[in-house]
């Protein structure tokens, strides 16, 4: 595995789904990372289960993709570690910096699961 395909094997620990939470990452480099790679980075990090989906496509495609979430850049190496976190029936969503304290990033996320107040 290159370089850059480690770094696509981000977390350390395995993900215990305990809250009904889905998590799509999506890869910013088509070209390396196809679905048997991505299948080896879930394997690797214990991660392979029904909560956790890793994407890839054709770069037309991701670049698609990556524009309606205005995440287009140069290389792959300059992709935005940036989280995108939502709650997809109330039509709501968040970006959080990963290096955020712990403590802001679970702030936001209470802030997803409060009721969505009348319009």
């Amino acid at each position: 595995m290159s370089a850059i395909d480690r770094k696509t094997c981000f977390p350390d620990t395995p993900l215990q789904d305990q809250n009904g939470s889905t998590f799509i990452s999506l890869t910013s480099d088509p070209l390396r990372n196809t679905p048997a790679v991505l299948k080896a980075c879930t394997l690797k990090q214990g991660i392979d289960g029904p909560h956790w989906f890793f994407l890839t496509e054709d770069k037309v495609q991701m670049d698609l993709v990556w524009g309606r979430i205005d995440q287009i850049v140069p290389t792959p190496l300059q992709h935005s570690t940036r989280l995108i976190v939502g709650d997809a029936a109330n039509r709501r969503w968040s970006k959080i910096r990963p290096a955020a304290p712990a403590a802001a990033i679970a702030q936001r996320l209470q802030l997803l699961t409060m009721p969505v107040a009348s319009r």
